[in-house]
Formats: C-alpha cells, structure tokens, sequence
C-alpha cells in the first residue's frame, strides 16, 4: 500500500471517528484527542438553521477563503458571541474587506474572527470611536495590550451584518497558535451535511504542442453529472503525449444551493494516488498560490487534477503526473484515472474513465463524441498572417509576429510572477457600445485601447507593462508629471471598472508604465466628472431597537442616516470622505459597495431640524461638497 493511501485511510478513520462522536477533537498532527483537553467552545450565533454560504479554502481569486460564512437570513442585528473565553487581540474598522472585525483570542490560544459586523458591544465601540475621533477618519485597527479587553464564554461582541461586503452573513475564522486559518468545520463548528460534492465535468487539456486528444490539438470536455456514467465509468478518452486534467467539482451543504468547495480532491492513476488537495489549513503568505490550482479564463474556472511545482500549502501531494518518467507523457497503453470527491461530512462522489495512450500517428482512433472538443487556448493573429497561440500549459510564440507585442515573465521578474506567463498585447479600437459607456460615466478616452491577453494568471500581484504613448491622455506632460484625472481602465461588460494609475517611466525617455492586475481590454482615459450627492432633505426617525434587550449593546438613538454617493469614473475615495454635523467634526461609515455613506447621529442630538455637511473626492482628485437639512423625530416634534 502506497504512503498516499495509508495517508487517505488514517484521514478517513479520523474523520469517521469525528463524525460518529463529536466529542473528540483532531490535532493538527492528525492524533485524535478526548474533548476534556479541547477548549469549551460554543456556537458563535443563536439561529436554529446552520447553514453556509461560503466554506473554508474556497476559490476567492487569488487568496483562499480562511473561515466560513455563516447564513443570517439575509438581515441584520443577531448577536455574536465568544465561543470562549479570553481576550480581545485586535479590532478592525474598514470601510472594505472585513468592515468591522473582531478577533477573539481564547484561553485555549485560538484566535477567532468576526468580521462584517454591524455593531460592536459597547466597550468596543467606545474604543473604536475614540481612535476614530482622534485620527479624523472611519478607518481604524487596534490591538490591545494582552489581557486588557477580557471576555467570557457567551459575551455578545457585537452584532452581525454586512459591513465591508454586499450582504449579510458572519464571516467566522478559527485559527492555530500560529495564527494559520484552520477549517472551522474541523474545530467544533460542522454544519449537518448530508449532501454529496457534484462533478460537474472533467476537461483534458494537451501539455505541450505535440499532445493530441482524439488526433486533435484542442482540449477535450466530458460532462458528467446526470449522465449515465456519472459514479461509474466514463467513456474512454485516446491521447497522445502529455495530458493534464481539470475538473468543475461543487458542494453543498444545504437546499439553497450555495456553491461550496469539497474539503477532499483525490486522483488516482491505475489504482496509486498521483494527486491529493485536503483542505485542512494554509499559511497567509501561500495565499497567492491558489492562483496555481485553478484553471481560470474566460467564463471558465476549474481545479486542476495536479500539483503545480511552486504550490506548497499543507494538504497538497503529488505533482505534473502526466509528464510521465520522461516528460513525454504516460507509457503507451490503457490507464484508468479515477475522481474522488469528498466533503467534511464524509459525503463522496467518484468518477472513473479509462485513457488510451499511443504514440503519435499510430493507427487511426476512434471518435469518442462523449469527449466532445472545447478550447481554451487564445490565438492572436498577426499582420501577416502569423499567430501566437496562448494555452494554460505552452505558449507557442514565433520569433516575430508584427501587430502583436509578448510579454515573457516569470518568478523573479517582479509584480509577484509564480509560474512563467506570456502576455501578449494588441491594440484594439473601442466599439461604439464601449465609446457610449466611457461618455455615461465621464470618461474621455485618449484614443484607442490595447488588449492584454494571458492563457493563464498566475500571478500575486501586478507586473508593470510598457505603455505606448499613444494611449497617454493628451500625450507625455513636459514636465514628466501624470495627469491625475488620468487612469488607466479596463472593460468589465457593461461598464468600465478603473484598473489603476498611470506610472511614469523609470528613466529619462522611457515608457510609461502601468501595473497590470489581470488581463482584459484596457483604455487609458480622463475622469471628468466629480462624485454625486444625493439632494434632498432627510428625516430621521427614532432607533426602533434591536428586537429586544442584547446584554452589551445599546441600540443608538436615531435611526442610522444612509445618504447616497456615488461616482461612476475613477470612485468615490473612502478616506476622502468628511463630514460635520451641526458644525462639528462627525466620523461617518463609508458603504460605497451599495453607493453610499451611513450616518449614526450623536445620541445627544435633540429632536428638530440639523444640518449635515457632507464632502467626498474621487480617484482624480474632483471634489463634492452638499449641505443637507436633517429632520430628526416624527414630523412636528421638538426638545430633548
């Protein structure tokens, strides 16, 4: 027995044992430990229904999800309580990314976050809007001295919504000592499942120019859920040379159908695993190499069936198995590959198909019509008549192709490169649909656009590409400097989504740069309208409470106070935003996920009429001032 397999089984009797007695707990070695050593956790919220949206490690464009996401009937206002006890170590207030966090770091040395809050307990509050008074601005992260903010076992930290994110839910984190994300599923908070992962299809992709699959140069696509041979064998699939797999594999945990990541992918390859990918934990800094375990493009994202060199976090096993022992690929003859899927709750799906390798030319094969030809290669034609052929595992470049610009990066060359990439640029007219769009949102296009095209991105952060100067908005200033109403934007049908500054050159005459996030259709333009305050004068009645008394949160006195902003070109800036209310300095929460700022009034407002100035600037430095008349109570009452 393989090392792999006796790996797969020991993984299997401890999730077995987990799942038949819930008292016992996993360590992070594997070993299975009695639940009097493990802390007294309890459940974070008080909702009967235990459902998730979102699981641990899943696909979040380049970073893995490091908690899960708690369903909360798509509202606001339940309490969050300490699943033990200990202390507070940090507290976030953002107007992005986490919105209002907290993170709880327990007896046992865990650290639990919760994060998209709504509300923070009164003494956090007090804490969080001091430092928000102080630096004149929302934005604000704490970390308290060890010991100073204790809690206990089933204290309300405050209460759920949606800050930083565009709906409700509780994003809920466990991590080690260490501070690595763990599977909260796998810490004491499992969800009933008794839903199986679905594998959705199977894809072969050729690794290299020479491979063939069916006598043809073009990936291969194989559906499989609902069809007959879904759980059983697939039809079997003729190839020449190295091969590579990838595969649409989606769980579930409840009826509504939310997409979820199974915690277990395994491959095998005539009986020995050749591939495994368990979900079990990661460390922050191989965040980037998710980018290496899914094959992404247009419309399209699956996990790859092989371990990418490059690709270190725990949990992975095996490597480019279909290069086979000599990088040409698997020894000639018949192969079964077979699918495992499986989730934390032990539910399984499996797919198995035979491969037949021959060497190239060798008799005639047999048209497999179940494995039906779906590319996903990009080809760029050239001036004349050349191409360049971008894949996710060869590029084929000739050595010069007129029209067409590449781009060769690899590690080491800057803008966090993890594999080697070709990008290759065009320059491309706006169609007239493009052209209308930049004018609906203020944007003056310099002139045409360029297109980046990549097979594949893998790539943490953004490499700096070369500029033509004749997509510099009204050319090269004299003086060196950049326009700041300038930026360059990329095309996210139906709108133009800003991508980022323009960066002048590096030296004396040479180009302008720009940091390539991904790839797509590009356009340096001018921003010319400023941010929009919506008019109009506002009531604001009474805070109607939380539903009942919460132990350490008090309700405010009004009703928080939303006001629309908004700026359809380069965006509103969060840390731009300043606001006073009758006169004085009021820090204000930007939510510019749903275009707008909110507005918690000083309980010490009276009731009757007030004024709120409001001022915001965009990306390109325009500026917006309003003034608002704010009525506060029901209509005609007065005094305290």
């Amino acid at each position: 027995m393989s090392l792999a397999h006796r790996r797969y089984r020991l993984s299997m009797w401890i999730l077995a044992l987990f799942l038949a007695f819930p008292g016992v707990c996993v360590t992070q070695a594997g070993e299975a430990m009695p639940a009097a050593a493990a802390p007294a956790i309890r459940w974070p919220l008080d909702l009967p229904a235990r459902w998730l949206t979102s699981n641990f490690m899943e696909y979040r464009g380049g970073r893995y999800h490091a908690g899960v996401d708690f369903k909360t009937r798509e509202t606001d206002g339940f309490p969050a309580f300490a699943v033990e006890s200990g202390w507070i170590s940090r507290v976030r207030a953002t107007p992005g990314g986490y919105g209002r966090a907290v993170y709880l770091r327990g007896d046992s040395g865990r650290t639990y976050v919760y994060a998209h809050l709504g509300r923070f307990n009164d003494r956090i509050a007090a804490l969080v809007g001091a430092a928000q008074a102080r630096e004149g601005g929302y934005r604000v992260e704490l970390e308290p001295d060890v010991g100073a903010l204790p809690v206990a076992r089933g204290e309300v930290l405050g209460l759920t919504g949606q800050s930083g994110t565009t709906g409700p839910h509780l994003h809920f984190e466990v991590r080690d000592a260490a501070g690595r994300p763990i599977d909260p599923l796998a810490a004491g908070f499992a969800v009933r499942d008794t839903i199986a992962p679905v594998i959705h299809h199977l894809r072969a992709v050729p690794a290299t120019a020479a491979a063939r699959l069916e006598g043809e140069p073009a990936a291969r696509r194989l559906p499989v859920a609902g069809q007959p041979w879904a759980g059983g064998l697939a039809p079997t699939l003729r190839v020449s040379g190295p091969v590579a797999f990838s595969a649409r594999i989606v769980d579930g945990t409840d009826p509504a159908g939310h997409r979820l990541e199974p915690w277990l992918i395994e491959l095998r390859l005539d009986g020995e695993v050749v591939y495994r990918r368990a979900n079990e934990t990661f460390d922050f800094a191989a965040n980037a190499q998710q980018r290496l375990e899914w094959l992404e493009g247009a419309g399209l994202r699956e996990q790859w069936l092989h371990r990418a060199p490059g690709v270190a976090v725990a949990g992975r096993e095996g490597g480019e198995w279909f290069l086979g022992a000599d990088g040409q690929g698997l020894s000639d003859g018949r192969h079964q590959l077979e699918l495992v899927a499986i989730d934390r709750a032990g539910n399984r799906s499996a797919i198995a198909w035979e491969l037949v390798v021959a060497a190239p030319g060798v008799g005639q094969p047999v048209p497999a019509p179940a494995w039906s030809a779906d590319p996903v290669a990009i080809t760029v034609d050239g001036n004349s008549g050349e191409m360049v052929v971008l894949t996710p595992l060869f590029a084929i470049l000739p050595a010069a192709v007129p029209g067409v610009e590449v781009l060769r990066l690899g590690p080491g060359d800057g803008g966090g490169v993890l594999a080697p990439v070709c990008v290759v640029s065009v320059r491309t007219p706006m169609v007239p649909a493009q052209r209308r769009q930049a004018a609906a949102q203020g944007l003056v296009p310099a002139g045409g656009a360029v297109r980046w095209d990549a097979a594949a991105w893998p790539v943490e952060g953004a490499p700096l590409v070369a500029i033509g100067s004749d997509l510099i908005p009204g050319g090269i200033p004299a003086d060196g400097s950049a326009d700041e109403s300038a930026s360059m934007y990329r095309w996210e049908d139906p709108v133009w989504a800003v991508a980022g500054p323009l960066l002048p050159p590096a030296s004396d005459g040479g180009a302008w740069r720009f940091a390539l996030a991904k790839p797509g259709l590009h356009a340096a333009m001018r921003d010319t309208l400023a941010p929009f305050i919506a008019a109009g004068d506002l009531d604001v009645a009474p805070h109607p409470g939380f539903g009942g008394a919460i132990a350490g949160v008090t309700s405010p006195r009004w009703s928080i106070l939303p006001v629309g902003v908004t700026d359809a070109g380069s965006g509103v800036a969060a840390a731009s935003i300043a606001a006073r209310w009758d006169g004085r300095p009021l820090v204000v929460e930007p939510d510019l996920l749903r275009d707008r700022v909110l507005v918690e009034l000083p309980d010490s407002t009276r009731a009757g009429d007030h004024v709120l100035e409001l001022e915001v600037a965009d990306g390109a430095g325009h500026r917006t001032r309003r003034t608002l008349a704010v009525r506060c109570g029901p209509a005609g009452t007065t005094g305290p």
